[in-house]
């Protein structure tokens, strides 16, 4: 009796420490406050001509209305775009909707380190936010593989309707989901 009197002391004692340390563990993630932060990229839509700076096409603003709707349930806090027409009205729409200012970074060469600046940027200034960018099909792979620390599949000219969602995790570290948005972009054959 004594022998299982004494086992069933211990095996309380043990459950008791457990239970203290999974109350302290409880409590000292309580004040984390672990803040998870959304990105969403997009490249700009369909610009009217190829021009150095061309305002969108018809197909373009239809583009740009689609992603107002994309983020209905989700609206950002912040919206940036590049220093051309075409990314600020791309997102124009969206900034309006949600009584955002946009606000302008300038893309500058070379994009990798342009890149690493603006990845860095954007989490340092918007923990726990949920961001809108949109960029261009040079800068847009760059901005997500250095925000998702993976590679990123490089960006056809033709496609527009692509949608990269990063959203952070409790450990700072971003997963990503791409997806596709508005109208299918014009399908090239293969050469």
């Amino acid at each position: 009796m004594s022998r299982g009197f004494e086992r069933l002391q211990w095996d309380l004692a043990r459950m008791l420490v457990l239970a203290m340390l999974l109350s302290i563990a409880v409590s000292a993630l309580a004040e984390l406050d672990v803040q998870t932060t959304t990105v969403v990229v997009v490249r700009h839509a369909e610009k009217a001509d190829d021009s150095d700076d061309p305002p969108l096409s018809e197909v373009g603003e239809a583009r740009a209305e689609a992603l107002v709707e994309v983020l209905a349930h989700s609206p950002p806090d912040a919206i940036y775009a590049s220093q051309y027409r075409r990314t600020q009205d791309t997102v124009a729409p969206a900034a309006a909707r949600f009584g955002l200012e946009l606000r302008i970074d300038p893309v500058e060469r070379p994009i990798e380190d342009w890149a690493r600046r603006f990845a860095d940027q954007l989490i340092a200034a918007h923990p726990g936010g949920t961001v809108l960018i949109a960029g261009h099909s040079n800068t847009v792979p760059a901005l997500v593989a250095k925000l998702c620390a993976c590679e990123v599949a490089p960006l056809p000219d033709h496609v527009y309707d692509r949608v990269y969602i990063l959203h952070s995790s409790p450990t700072g570290a971003m997963r990503l989901i791409t997806a596709r948005y508005g109208e299918a972009s014009l399908q090239l054959p293969d050469p």
